[in-house]
C-alpha cells in the first residue's frame, strides 16, 4: 500500500470513528443499524451491493452488481457544482405560505382575523416577486452518495435546522466515512435523520423536522442528489400539504375549550381512561365496523342477515343506509364540529338509535347537541384534547373512521372487521361513499392519471389494492390510508388485536385483507352472548366535577395587560424587535403554566406559531428600506393586537 493510499485510509477511519461516536450519542437507532450492518458483512452474513474506491485521485461509489459507479466523475468538483447552483433564495424549496391563486401575492388564511394584518403588512410591503432570504432556516437533503456535496452546501447555507434522509442504509455507512456529520449539530444547530426505506417512519422523520421550530416554516430549501429519489420529494409535498398549519387553527380549538366545558357544566357523562381499562368492555366480542366508503354497497344485506352475530360501531354519514335496511348500530361515532353531523344523526324514525350508544369529540356543533336531546339519545364524549386531566384523553384523528377503529380497539376489541373503509372511490362510477350516504361525491376517473408535473388533491393515482392488485384513488383520499397507518403503528405498540379489512379499496397495512366469502363463514358460526350498550358505557364514562376558573380569568386579565403595554415599546432594529417579543412570550408561557387548562399555553404558540411564520419571512429579506423602525413598530402592534385578541377568546371559552 503507497504512503497516500495509507495516509487517506487511515484519514477516513477517522471521520468513520468520529461519525460512529456521534451516532451513538445522538442517534443510538442509527448507530445501531450501521453496526449490525458492519457485524453482518465481516462476518460474511450480508453481501455488500456497493464498495467504496479510489478513481483518478477521487473517491466514489461502485455498484458491485452492475460495476457503474454513482458519480462517475470526480465526486468532489460535483460537490462544488452543486453547490453553486444552491443559494439563498426560495428556488429549489417548499413554500409554505400559501398565495392567492396563481399570483405572487400571500392568501389571507380565512376565520383568523388576528393574522390578517401581518399577511397584509407582507403582501404591501415585501417584494414577492424576488425573494432572497438573509438565512436558511431549515434545509432538507434528500440523498447522500458521499455526502461531500452536503458539506459544500452547508459551507454556503448554515442552516439552524437539517433533516437529512437515505433510503439505503448500505449508501449511507460509506458516506460515514467521508461526511463529517456531526458540523449540522454543533452549537444552536438541530440535526434531524432518517436511514432506510419505511415510509411511514420517514413521514415521522418529516413530522418531527417540521414541528421543530415551527415558526421557521414559512420555506423549506431542499437538495434531491438523484433523480431516482424524487418519491421522497412527493412524500415530503404530500406531508406538507396535509399538515398545513391553518387546517386546524387555534381559533378552532379555542371554540372546541369553549364547547368542552359547556358540556361539563350541562352534566354530559365523559370517557374515562382508568374506567376503560378496567372494564374492558369488548374483549371476547367480534366487532363489525361500518365506514361510508363504497364496498359497504356489496354487504349490506350479508349485515343486515348478521347483525346480530356482531358489535356493530358504524360512523355517522352512514346512519340513514343502515336505518333504510333495518340494521341497528350498538355504537355509532361522530367527531365533526360541524352542524352538517346533525343531518347525518337525524333518522327517520326518532327510536331508531335509542339502544345505542353515540360518541362524541366534545367539539359538536350546538345544532348535533340540540337534535341528541330533543330525541333523548344517550351520548358519550370523549374529550377533543386534553383540557380535564382526571378523566384522561383518548386522542383525537380528524377521519371518523380512524378514530372509529382508534375508539373500539381502546375499549377492548380483539378482534375486528372492517367494511367501507377503503380510501378509495368505486372503480367504476368514481363515487367516494356508499349510495344512500347522507353525503355524496363523484370523481373524475380520467383526471392527472400519474401527472408527475402536477401534484394536487385530485390528482388520480394508482395504488397497491386490499383485494385487487392495482386501484385508482386520489391523493384527498390516501389521507385516510395514512390516518389509519398512522393510528395502526401507535396502537400496536401497546395493544394485541386482530383487524381484517374486507373493503374492496386501498390496501391499508396493519389491517389483513379478507374477502366476502371467508366473511360469510366467519358469521355463519360466530356465537355471541347479549350486550347491554348503554350499560356498558355508563359504566365507562362519568359526569365532570364543573371546575371553577376564576384564578385562570384573573391570570388571562394579567397577560392581557402586559401586552397592552408592550404595543407601547418602541422598536429600534430588527434585534430588538426579536429580543423584546421572545422576552414577551417567555414571560406569557411561564403565566400560563399557572392555569388550570394545559392547553391554553399550547394555544398561544400555535398563535405565535401561525403568525411568526409570516412575521420571521418578513424580517429574514434582504430587502433595501423594510427594516424602518416605523414598519418594525407596525409588525410589534400587529403580534401584541393578536395576543390581545387570543388571550380574550380564551377568557370567554372559560366564562359563564
Amino acid at each position: 500500500m503507497s504512503t497516500n493510499l495509507q495516509e487517506l485510509e487511515e484519514a477516513l477511519l477517522v471521520v468513520y470513528q468520529k461519525n460512529l461516536n456521534f451516532l451513538k450519542e445522538n442517534f443510538f437507532d442509527i448507530f445501531q443499524e450501521v453496526e449490525q450492518l458492519s457485524l453482518d458483512i465481516n462476518q460474511g452474513n450480508y453481501t455488500e451491493e456497493y464498495s467504496l474506491e479510489v478513481v483518478n485521485g477521487y473517491l466514489d461509489i461502485l455498484n458491485l452488481k452492475n460495476k457503474g459507479y454513482y458519480y462517475a466523475t470526480n465526486s468532489y468538483v460535483d460537490a462544488d457544482h452543486r453547490a453553486s447552483n444552491v443559494d439563498n433564495t426560495n428556488n429549489s424549496s417548499f413554500d409554505l405560505l400559501r398565495k392567492q391563486g396563481a399570483t405572487q401575492y400571500l392568501a389571507y388564511p380565512s376565520g383568523l382575523t388576528d393574522i390578517l394584518p401581518v399577511v397584509d403588512f407582507v403582501n404591501r410591503k415585501v417584494d414577492l416577486e424576488n425573494i432572497e432570504f438573509q438565512k436558511i432556516m431549515k434545509f432538507m437533503y434528500i440523498g447522500v452518495g458521499l455526502g461531500y456535496h452536503l458539506q459544500e452546501i452547508d459551507k454556503k447555507i448554515n442552516s439552524y435546522t437539517t433533516l437529512i434522509i437515505e433510503p439505503e442504509l448500505e449508501i449511507f455507512r460509506l458516506s460515514l466515512f467521508t461526511t463529517d456529520y456531526t458540523i449540522f449539530n454543533e452549537g444552536n444547530r438541530k440535526l434531524f435523520f432518517y436511514i432506510g426505506d419505511d415510509k411511514l417512519k420517514r413521514h415521522n422523520a418529516i413530522r418531527n423536522f417540521y414541528y421543530y421550530h415551527e415558526y421557521m416554516n414559512y420555506n423549506i430549501k431542499y437538495y434531491m442528489i438523484l433523480q431516482n429519489l424524487d418519491y421522497i420529494k412527493e412524500e415530503a409535498v404530500e406531508f406538507f400539504r396535509n399538515n398545513y398549519s391553518f387546517s386546524f387553527p387555534y381559533t378552532s380549538v379555542i371554540e372546541n375549550v369553549k364547547r368542552t366545558v359547556e358540556f361539563i357544566r350541562h352534566k354530559d357523562r365523559f370517557l374515562v381512561v382508568d374506567y376503560i381499562t378496567k372494564e374492558n368492555i369488548f374483549k371476547n366480542k367480534k366487532v363489525l365496523l361500518i365506514s361510508a366508503g363504497p364496498s359497504l354497497d356489496n354487504y349490506i344485506e350479508l349485515i343486515k342477515k348478521y347483525q346480530d352475530k356482531f358489535i356493530i360501531a358504524s360512523v355517522d354519514v352512514i346512519l340513514r343506509k343502515l336505518e333504510k335496511h333495518n340494521i341497528v348500530p350498538d355504537i355509532v361515532f361522530s367527531i365533526d364540529p360541524s352542524p352538517l353531523c346533525a343531518g347525518y344523526l337525524k333518522t327517520e324514525d326518532p327510536e331508531y338509535l335509542k339502544n345505542s350508544a353515540i360518541v362524541l369529540l366534545s367539539q359538536q356543533h350546538p345544532e348535533v347537541m340540540k337534535l341528541l336531546r330533543e330525541r333523548k339519545l344517550k351520548y358519550y364524549f370523549s374529550q377533543f384534547s386534553q383540557v380535564v386531566d382526571e378523566i384522561g384523553y383518548l386522542g383525537s384523528v380528524p377521519n371518523v373512521g380512524t378514530f372509529t377503529f382508534q375508539t373500539m380497539v381502546y375499549l377492548g376489541a380483539k378482534e375486528l372487521y372492517l367494511i367501507g373503509n377503503d380510501a378509495a372511490f368505486n372503480q367504476e362510477t368514481g363515487s367516494r361513499y356508499s349510495t344512500d350516504s347522507s353525503y355524496t361525491q363523484v370523481e373524475n376517473l380520467n383526471v392527472n392519471l400519474n401527472d408527475d408535473n402536477l401534484v394536487s388533491r385530485e390528482d388520480i393515482v394508482e395504488v397497491k389494492g386490499n383485494l385487487r392488485d392495482i386501484v385508482k384513488t386520489n391523493r384527498s383520499l390516501l389521507e385516510f390510508k395514512y390516518q389509519f397507518d398512522t393510528s395502526i403503528a401507535h396502537l400496536s405498540n401497546y395493544y394485541k388485536y386482530k383487524a381484517f379489512n374486507l373493503s374492496d379499496g386501498v390496501l391499508i397495512d396493519g389491517l389483513s385483507p379478507m374477502k366476502q366469502e371467508e366473511f360469510t363463514k366467519i358469521a355463519v358460526s360466530n356465537k355471541i352472548s347479549s350486550f347491554d350498550t348503554i350499560k356498558s358505557f355508563n359504566n365507562i364514562t362519568k359526569i365532570v366535577d364543573d371546575a371553577c376558573y376564576e384564578d385562570d380569568i384573573k391570570i388571562i386579565n394579567g397577560i392581557i395587560q402586559r401586552a397592552k403595554k408592550f404595543q407601547k415599546f418602541k422598536i429600534s432594529s430588527r434585534d430588538d424587535f426579536l429580543t423584546k417579543k421572545l422576552d414577551m412570550m417567555i414571560w406569557i408561557l411561564e403565566r400560563s403554566k399557572k392555569l388550570s387548562i394545559d392547553l391554553y399555553g399550547n394555544i398561544f404558540l400555535q398563535y405565535t406559531a401561525l403568525v411568526d411564520g409570516y412575521i420571521n419571512f418578513a424580517i429574514n429579506l434582504k430587502q433595501k428600506d423594510l427594516y424602518t423602525k416605523e414598519n418594525l413598530e407596525q409588525l410589534s402592534n400587529y403580534w401584541a393586537k393578536g395576543v390581545i385578541s387570543v388571550f380574550k377568546d380564551m377568557k370567554d371559552s372559560v366564562s359563564k
